[in-house]
């Protein structure tokens, strides 16, 4: 039977700790090198699956901080209800950053935060009294492209507020959507609250093959299970160095599931629930470029031919542009073979 999560390299949870996350010493040395530099915003940047969250949440088990996932954050109260939970999760670790702050106040291990109201705290002045016990302090805003106006130039500002007046805090940033995480930043983007500000970007790529073969091997022998050759081949093969797709492998294999391709196409129909969600004319790049599709024109040809719908350059420059902020594509090519499979299942109706 599929459970799901257990512990080790196959958990399918964030990991937490350093003794289970695999070949990610370098990541971990790059993020401990930006905060110790003191610098005030990074970025973690991957593709999806690739491993983020798991980086994140083991460094913030090394050094003093917060993890706040923003995905289904939509106003001000929403980010403030989620911080409060998260000081609430690491209060035995963040106690010391918070008593004596107005508006804050500590039972045992409850913390109670006003946010409005008489003897309230805004964010900002929580960050400023933070900043007071010059202790270098980490807030992690996971999946932030998500969020969306007025909300997000507010958060935006107190980054900024941050950037410029609080010299112990950093600011940590990182989304699957690297794209769209970008523009959420708007660094380079002068109508920006952070229009100019430098940012420390660490890049989590993807496993290489030998360091797949490694991954599935150890976890397998955690397990106590040793599958044949062809299948681990198979499978660093198809999955192509993506940490979540091969604990995703990992666990099916150890709960029962040995056959490949029924695994596969579990995988398979995950990517596809999400790609459910796009437009139609999104779902139709997508559709020309898995049937190999490698130009602008090869694009429009196919959903032309196939589907005898014909695209204004700029609206199909546009749907291309936003499916590569998403993470999907770049350069006319799938970031991830179990995608590119799940677009070419995907049935249209146009």
């Amino acid at each position: 039977m599929f459970r799901g999560g257990t512990t080790g390299l196959f958990d399918l949870r964030p990991k937490t700790r350093r003794e289970d996350l695999f070949d990610r010493e370098r990541e971990l040395e790059l993020l401990h090198r930006g905060v110790e530099r003191g610098y005030p915003m990074i970025a973690v940047l991957g593709v999806r699956r690739v491993g983020k969250t798991s980086l994140l949440r083991v460094f913030l088990n090394e050094v003093d901080g917060l993890y706040v996932d923003m995905r289904g954050v939509y106003r001000r109260g929403d980010l403030e209800a989620k911080l409060t939970e998260a000081f609430e999760s690491s209060l035995t670790r963040l106690r010391r950053f918070l008593e004596g702050v107005r508006g804050v106040e500590i039972s045992g291990l409850s913390v109670q935060v006003r946010w409005r109201g008489r003897d309230s705290v805004s964010l900002v002045g929580l960050l400023t009294e933070i900043n007071k016990r010059r202790e270098r302090f980490v807030i992690v805003l996971d999946e932030a492209q998500s969020t969306r106006p007025p909300l997000s130039y507010e958060l935006k500002n107190t980054i900024a507020f941050s950037y410029d007046n609080l010299d112990n805090i950093t600011f940590i940033i990182a989304g699957s959507e690297v794209g769209m995480l970008r523009d959420f930043m708007g660094y380079e983007n002068p109508s920006s609250p952070l229009y100019g500000r430098g940012v420390y970007e660490v890049v989590v790529e993807r496993f290489t093959p030998e360091s797949s073969r490694e991954f599935l091997e150890k976890g397998f022998r955690e397990e106590g299970v040793e599958p044949p050759t062809d299948v681990i081949e198979e499978a660093v093969d198809f999955l192509d160095g993506i940490p979540g797709w091969l604990a995703y492998f990992g666990r099916r294999y150890v709960d029962g599931e040995k056959d490949f391709n029924t695994i596969k196409n579990a995988a398979i129909a995950i990517a596809l629930d999400e790609l459910s969600k796009l437009s139609v004319r999104e779902k139709l790049v997508l559709k020309a470029l898995a049937n190999n599709a490698k130009s602008w024109s090869q694009v429009r040809d196919y959903i032309l031919e196939k589907h005898g719908l014909a695209l204004p350059k700029s609206t199909l420059s546009r749907h291309i542009n936003k499916l590569e902020k998403l993470g999907i594509i770049r350069n006319y090519e799938f970031l991830d073979r179990v995608y590119k499979e799940a677009a070419n299942r995907l049935i249209i109706k146009t």
